[in-house]
């Protein structure tokens, strides 16, 4: 197995003044208080705000598939590139333009095997309603189109577009700028209106959001909202019975971003480590407590049966509530002009 590190275009750095720091937030401007009318509005599906700059330390992209993915790499001797990787430079976002979003949304429309059936049904009843009020002959003529181009847009979605999607992602996943720079404490993420947004990180309100998908399962979201535009991105999404997992996300987010902290001691950054001055000088003092291909040698079938599940406990039973906010001392009336 390789020593951890892929050959990669990247130099170590020094960080902007403006990087976050979470030992030393400056004070900011107060919120405008948006009244009751715009918070139900706008904010009727925020369940919470989530507290800044203190951590539990528990990290969230250590899943199995994510410690498969990266002993892979290593194994074939790949090198990672500039823009889609998560590097020490930047955690990258927005990678598909909101045009593809919607042709993705259509394709997995009519290629989920849920929907067809649906879609089929709806059909069928129309053909059958043809049938009572028009005649066999002209039902047939007139009301079977639907069913066969159904049909047919299943198939051409099931198949032929995901088998070319799977092998050519760079035909619409591509680096779009955007993301979260540890660097320079900026986030850049691209608005409804196709515009690219950007801001100091300091200056978003993590809030988990509460949804109901189309096809009937709730989620929870953690979303950025950004206190003085209201634009907002979102980070992650998991199943609601899932909730807690959206605070190590965030948490682990933070220390990313945060350059008093070291990295995130992840599979995806490993190879990184460095490369970061605050994370090197961590790792040289011996305080990352595990070797420096940790994850590239990580016994994966106990990781799968042991480590894992033992590090989502963890997870789950941290008493997340418990963290200070370290914003409030930031923002003078952080909880008056909050969304919740």
């Amino acid at each position: 197995m390789s020593s951890g590190k892929i050959n990669a275009p990247y130099q170590a750095f020094e960080y902007s003044e403006k990087a976050f720091r979470s030992g030393a937030i400056p004070q900011q401007k107060p919120l405008e208080d948006p009244g009751r009318f715009a918070k139900a509005l706008e904010g009727g599906d925020f369940l919470e705000r989530l507290p800044w700059g203190n951590y539990a330390g528990l990290d969230i992209h250590v899943r199995p598939q994510y410690v498969l993915s990266h002993q892979k790499r290593l194994s074939k001797g790949a090198q990672l590139q500039g823009g889609r990787a998560w590097t020490h430079v930047q955690k990258p976002k927005d990678l598909i333009k909101t045009r593809w979003q919607l042709l993705l949304m259509f394709a997995g429309g009519f290629a989920d095997q849920f929907m067809f059936r649906f879609w089929m049904f709806c059909a069928f009843a129309v053909f059958l309603m043809g049938v009572f009020k028009e005649g066999v002959l002209l039902a047939l003529q007139y009301g079977t189109w639907p069913m066969a181009a159904i049909v047919a847009l299943h198939l051409f979605f099931r198949y032929p577009f995901t088998w070319f999607l799977e092998r050519h992602p760079d035909f619409i996943v591509k680096d779009l700028g955007c993301g979260f720079f540890r660097q320079t404490g900026m986030v850049k993420f691209r608005t409804w209106r196709e515009e690219t947004f950007e801001a100091p990180f300091i200056e978003f309100d993590p809030y988990i959001s509460f949804h109901v998908n189309p096809k009937g399962p709730t989620s929870c979201k953690l979303q950025l909202r950004h206190r003085y535009t209201g634009w907002q991105t979102a980070v992650a999404s998991v199943h609601s019975t899932l909730k807690h997992e959206l605070y190590a996300h965030w948490d682990e987010l933070q220390r990313y971003m945060d350059v008093s902290q070291p990295l995130p001691d992840i599979p995806a950054l490993e190879p990184y480590r460095h490369l970061d001055p605050t994370t090197a000088e961590h790792d040289a003092a011996g305080n990352r407590g595990r070797p420096a291909d940790y994850w590239a040698t990580l016994d994966l079938e106990w990781w799968e049966k042991e480590g894992y599940p033992a590090h989502l406990n963890a997870i789950r039973e941290f008493p997340w509530n418990q963290l200070r906010d370290r914003m409030q001392d930031s923002v003078p009336n952080l909880n008056a002009g909050a969304m919740v």
